[in-house]
């Protein structure tokens, strides 16, 4: 078990890795020779993890920048500084680390993976599909990728092949509470309603179960016209104006489904890889 420094230890260790990664001027040309330093990778690892662990996002990815900044060829690292960047909620510069990272060791999984994600939250289905579906060629039981497959192809419009997706994932791992909950939203917004109740139901039974959950529910029982037990599931999370709202959001739903106005397709928001 990982071991995680209270965090005045975590920024005394980041200020001194930083100092380091910074190089000892002074001393180096006291000598007459040029600053050098030459970081351990695992040491300049420990560390980042250690700020990523107590949160401290954007520290991490500076430690990594600093070291890939000196070794520009290590893969790893470049993986590692792209992570803790899309943690940190910069995209820009994680998809750059990522796509390097690929550069360098092309089976790389959690590159691809991060670049799906990335994708994803870009609405860009396709391309996620790509990345996603790259890594399930080489790891066919790899249930991240099973999972992202399956949004991406939601998003697309590929509910049936996203379902697919979906199921082998849980022939993995039945009890992924992840990919149920996908598996049970995309089953909603393709119409069938019936199986995304009976998957919801006992997700949102079992302990542990989330608001994100809960609501999925409501909406598979809003898109069937059961508005009384959609509002009696969504009441648990939701006060009486947003339930009324989403009433009538689900009554137009329902309207433009039965015209084929429209089609239902689920929200980047509302579906995301199982980390």
């Amino acid at each position: 078990m990982t071991t995680i420094p209270p965090a005045k230890s975590v920024a005394a260790t980041l200020g001194l890795l930083a100092l380091l990664l910074s190089g000892c001027e002074g001393f180096d040309n006291l000598g007459g020779q040029p600053p050098s330093v030459n970081l351990d990778r695992d040491a300049v690892a420990r560390v980042a993890t250690a700020a990523r662990d107590s949160g401290e996002y954007a520290a991490a990815a500076g430690v990594y920048e600093k070291y890939v900044m000196m070794h520009p060829e290590d893969a790893a690292a470049q993986a590692g500084l792209a992570e803790a960047a899309l943690q940190a909620g910069e995209m820009d510069k994680a998809s750059e680390s990522f796509t390097k990272a690929l550069a360098l060791a092309p089976n790389r999984t959690e590159a691809r993976m991060g670049l799906g994600r990335i994708y994803l939250a870009q609405h860009k289905p396709d391309r996620a599909l790509t990345e996603f579906q790259a890594v399930v060629a080489a790891d066919p039981k790899n249930i991240r990728a099973l999972n992202g497959t399956g949004i991406a192809l939601d998003l697309l419009g590929r509910s049936r092949e996203a379902q697919q997706s979906y199921r082998a994932a849980l022939a993995i791992k039945p009890d992924d509470r992840a990919v149920r909950n996908n598996l049970g939203l995309s089953l909603a917004l393709s119409g069938s309603y019936d199986q995304a109740i009976a998957e919801l139901s006992k997700l949102t039974l079992e302990s542990g179960a989330t608001p994100r959950m809960r609501q999925n529910l409501a909406l598979a029982l809003g898109l069937k016209g059961d508005e009384t037990g959609m509002a009696r599931i969504a009441r648990s999370d939701l006060d009486d104006a947003a339930i009324a709202e989403n009433q009538r959001l689900f009554a137009t739903m329902r309207r433009l489904t039965k015209s084929g106005d429209a089609e239902v397709r689920p929200a980047v928001a509302d579906k995301r890889p199982g980390s």
